[in-house]
């Protein structure tokens, strides 16, 4: 039922002006510590800058290399990595189109094809679905998760089921609520999104236990990364 609720918003969001993408990891001190069922990439005003350089997935630690379009420079100086797992970024990234490889003076040297752009990224909305409030599961828990980190710009909550004053009272007044019918594809704005503020730090809920909760607080540059990677994910 959920997969299929999944599949019928996603199919109701897509959009020519947005990049609708499911089931992303967004933990960031434990990367599997949270899979966000659906998330939608707004484009920045270098979205077409990002798109002209391939329509590939670009690999972070490529991104992160000290490595730019001008002059060529030795692949054990542009990662900071062992010299065979810099070879599979490598690899991925001249596959992807991001990454040219030359010979200078016997060693292996790597180009960018073009600067890898700043402000792509617009915005990131989380969705989280939940056909059927009824069994909630561990929703509460993880829309907690998505507002303290903060790693989106909005968090929103979608449901098939008629949403109660005591359904709003159990989540966080953060997070927006849709009404969705997949039918119909017609969608109800229950309440509006709070914006949250990517550009400072969060706090990473680890682990929940009846006796104490365990949490990381994260930096705003780590948190910029992970969307980086989300959206790269998603594009």
């Amino acid at each position: 039922m959920e997969a299929r609720f999944e599949l019928a918003l996603c199919a109701a969001l897509e959009s020519p002006d947005r990049v609708v993408a499911r089931q992303l990891g967004s933990g960031v001190t434990v990367p599997g510590n949270r899979i966000v069922d659906v998330c939608v990439l707004a484009p920045g005003p270098a979205f077409d800058d990002r798109a002209a350089i391939t329509p590939e997935r670009i690999p972070d630690p490529a991104i992160d290399a000290s490595v730019g379009p001008g002059k060529a420079v030795p692949v054990n100086e542009a990662f900071d990595r062992p010299m065979d797992r810099a070879r599979d970024v490598v690899d991925a990234a001249v596959e992807a189109g991001y990454l040219e490889r030359e010979r200078h003076d016997g060693r292996s040297t790597v180009r960018a094809t073009a600067r890898y752009p700043d402000d792509w990224i617009g915005s990131l909305t989380a969705i989280e679905n939940k056909p059927d409030l009824g069994e909630p599961g561990d929703l509460e828990a993880q829309l907690r998760y998505d507002v303290a980190l903060g790693l989106f710009d909005e968090v929103v909550l979608a449901t098939g089921s008629y949403v109660t004053r005591a359904h709003l009272n159990r989540i966080p007044d953060a997070v927006g609520v849709w009404r969705f019918d997949p039918t119909s594809s017609e969608r109800e704005v229950v309440r509006e999104p709070t914006r949250l503020d990517p550009g400072t730090a969060g706090v990473e809920i680890r682990e929940e236990r009846a006796s104490r909760t365990d949490v990381a607080v994260v930096s705003p540059a780590s948190k910029a990364r992970k969307r980086r990677r989300i959206a790269e994910r998603a594009y």
